[in-house]
């Protein structure tokens, strides 16, 4: 399993190369960004704070039309991502105790 500072990185790199992924690739990472931040989010005890988030309704809209956004829509995705992402790590670290969530196992590329 990758670590939570890989899979940032990781998302802050597809933002970048954003035509070199096939939709597929896209929707997989989107995906895995989604799980990701749910499952900070009740590692936490917060898992309420995912129906407010606005970084995880973007998440979910992207991954139903990836192909219907445009380039400066589909990078902003994985980098909002990437920063929740990390504020959940930075929180559950603080907490003290509590294991963060590792990313999802499945790699895009």
């Amino acid at each position: 399993m990758k670590s939570i500072a890989d899979f940032i990185v990781e998302l802050a790199s597809a933002a970048q190369d954003l035509a070199t992924l096939s939709e597929g690739e896209k929707l997989r990472l989107l995906g895995r960004a989604y799980v990701t931040i749910r499952d900070g989010w009740r590692v936490l005890g917060e898992p309420a704070s995912l129906e407010g988030s606005a970084e995880a309704m973007d998440l979910t809209q992207a991954g139903g039309m990836p192909v219907h956004l445009y380039d400066d829509e589909m990078k902003a995705i994985p980098l909002e991502a990437a920063k929740v992402i990390w504020e959940i790590e930075t929180a559950i670290t603080a907490k003290g105790g509590i294991e963060p969530p590792t990313a999802s196992a499945t790699k895009d590329r």
